[in-house]
């Protein structure tokens, strides 16, 4: 029989590797040239071997461990691809829709398994019994993976959003008081204030228009107000977006979002998982302002995308230590304006404190502070004015549901222009509205959490490091729950809820538990007035007849390139 012997030189005798270690080895140790040689030769033998274990354990996860050897195995879900998984269908596909497509198909039992790039196993739960484990009896055993943090922490700080265990629960009970259903009454007639500078410009945009109607971008308009609101009730800033075509924070937050699309979130995800990834992007955003790179990137390109965003969060970054300083100057109150309590009075309280007996590091807490004020403009005004917008689409293309909003509004309007807190929110229909427009078109249309240890979820063994994505706006959308309508957008159905109906998982659009956001109730009573001021005095209409808003989605989930109505005097 004969015998075989592998050796280096026989793998690599006639490649280029091969000679250069060979090269490497006559010369090494001795000769400068022969520790060049075998330094090269080593890296390139290095990378060489990590991409091949990469490679191998990919298409080992998504062939013979998904098939076979996974506990989850037995899950239905689609079928992975290999080393990509399913993350095409996830990315490529806008508004969740391949979460809402998989529910469908496969989640009948309430859970279906589908395949992350490298091969990560994700197991999507649908009912009560499971989400309330995930989210309200054990969140901090299953926080947000790094690939969802890291994002988030980029673009809105690394604030109350990203931090987990211990420091979130502390930092979550300090900002409560802000939030406060009495906090938020007192700050109210805020709202009217700059909800009124938005409604008197539309009103001049229709005038000066050639015919009875302007089409006016209303995604753009509503969120300038709202973003006008959460600088003046947190932080006591008047930032004037709505007057100021050319204000640099509306702009920022303008750039930021319109890059937002499945595409461009793989091609964010993927560097910012890059070892140092996250504090390479950080630090670029803090340093430099991309401003020239991105006027001569190509349109579409990686090089826009990542120019776009470090731009976008420079200036926000910018101007968020503007407004910092200048409460930390000033030594006044933020919350001047009214007697509530606001955001800006907390952070500095919190972060200006004592600090377990010795004063807290002037620069850390400066670091600290500028992360939250990051999280409470991105998140205080963009979730909300994403939901705006899509109740307003909702309300355009359902005309009769928009003639019965705008009798029960008008009838108010007639009575009082700045009705109070407790006038709102006797209005039945108007709340039902908002609810169906919360339901099927969510600002954030998914969220995701990892299983930081092996544990069982509703009978279910999940292996430590599944990842355990939430998509708000399937489980909103369970026909399971809410019917073979669960799609179309009824707001009657809020008078006679179904059998099945769970008041905290049957609608999840702001999650539940310890991560339940904590400005749920903000964002309600400002896109009560915002609604109630739109519809009292507009009539919107599509901007074509076969206009249909596609769904783009990063964090939030906007209408791509904004949200052109016809808007007409009511």
């Amino acid at each position: 029989m004969m015998q075989y012997r592998l050796s280096s030189s026989s793998l690599f005798s006639e490649s280029l590797l091969g000679k250069l270690v060979s090269t490497a080895h006559r010369h090494a140790p001795t000769t400068v040239l022969g520790w060049i040689l075998f330094l090269i030769a080593s890296f390139i033998l290095l990378v060489f071997s990590l991409i091949s274990y990469v490679a191998l354990k990919m298409l080992y996860n998504t062939t013979l461990y998904h098939y076979y050897l996974s506990p989850l195995r037995h899950l239905p879900g689609p079928k992975p691809k290999l080393f990509i998984g399913n993350m095409d269908e996830f990315t490529q596909k806008p508004g969740a829709a391949a979460e809402l497509d998989w529910s469908r198909r496969y989640g009948q039992s309430g859970v279906f398994r589908s395949t992350f790039l490298f091969g990560r196993e994700a197991v999507h739960f649908m009912r009560p019994k499971a989400l309330r484990k995930i989210l309200v009896e054990d969140p901090y055993s299953y926080p947000k993976p790094p690939m969802a943090w890291k994002l988030l922490g980029l673009i809105a700080g690394y604030g109350l959003l990203t931090v987990e265990g211990e420091t979130h629960k502390k930092m979550r009970k300090t900002m409560n008081p802000a939030f406060s259903l009495t906090n938020l009454i007192e700050q109210f007639p805020v709202y009217y204030d700059k909800l009124y500078p938005l409604i008197e410009r539309m009103k001049s945009q229709v005038h000066q228009a050639s015919q009875d109607y302007a089409i006016i971008d209303c995604d753009a308009a509503v969120n300038k107000a709202l973003l006008d609101i959460i600088c003046l009730t947190a932080f006591g800033y008047d930032a004037n977006c709505v007057n100021d075509p050319d204000n640099e924070l509306a702009s920022a937050y303008h750039l930021v979002t319109s890059i937002q699309n499945g595409q461009n979130q793989a091609r964010i995800n993927m560097v910012l998982n890059l070892p140092l990834g996250d504090t390479v992007l950080d630090w670029a955003s803090d340093k430099f302002d991309f401003a020239g790179p991105l006027k001569r990137s190509k349109p579409g390109s990686v090089g826009e995308t990542f120019f776009a965003l470090l731009n976008g969060v420079h200036r926000i970054k910018k101007v968020s230590k503007q407004i910092l300083h200048k409460q930390l100057q000033s030594g006044e109150r933020a919350g001047k304006v009214g007697g509530f309590k606001a955001i800006i009075d907390i952070i500095e309280e919190s972060h200006l404190s004592e600090n377990d007996g010795r004063p807290k590091n002037l620069k850390q807490a400066e670091r600290d502070m500028i992360n939250q004020v990051l999280t409470f403009l991105g998140a205080g005004h963009e979730t909300t004015a994403s939901g705006v917008s899509w109740t307003l689409w909702n309300l355009a293309s359902h005309p009769q549901v928009q003639d019965k909003l705008r009798k029960e509004c008008t009838e108010l309007m007639d009575q009082d222009e700045r009705p109070p807190y407790s006038a709102l929110k006797a209005l039945a229909y108007l709340d039902a509205v908002i609810n169906e427009s919360m339901r099927i078109t969510p600002p954030v249309p998914r969220t995701v959490r990892i299983a930081s240890k092996a544990s069982t979820i509703d009978g279910l063994y999940i292996p430590k490091g599944t990842l355990l994505p939430i998509s708000n706006r399937s489980i909103n959308m369970d026909t399971q729950v809410w019917g073979p309508d669960a799609d179309e957008f009824k707001p009657e159905r809020w008078f006679n809820l179904p059998d099945k109906y769970d008041r905290t998982f049957s609608m999840i659009t702001f999650i539940a538990g310890a991560h339940a956001c904590i400005g749920r109730t903000m964002s309600y009573l400002e896109m009560k007035a915002a609604i109630f001021l739109l519809v009292s005095n507009f009539r919107f209409e599509p901007a074509s007849k076969d206009q249909e808003p596609i769904m783009d989605t990063l964090i939030t989930m906007k209408p791509q390139g904004g949200l052109k109505l016809k808007v007409y005097r009511a």
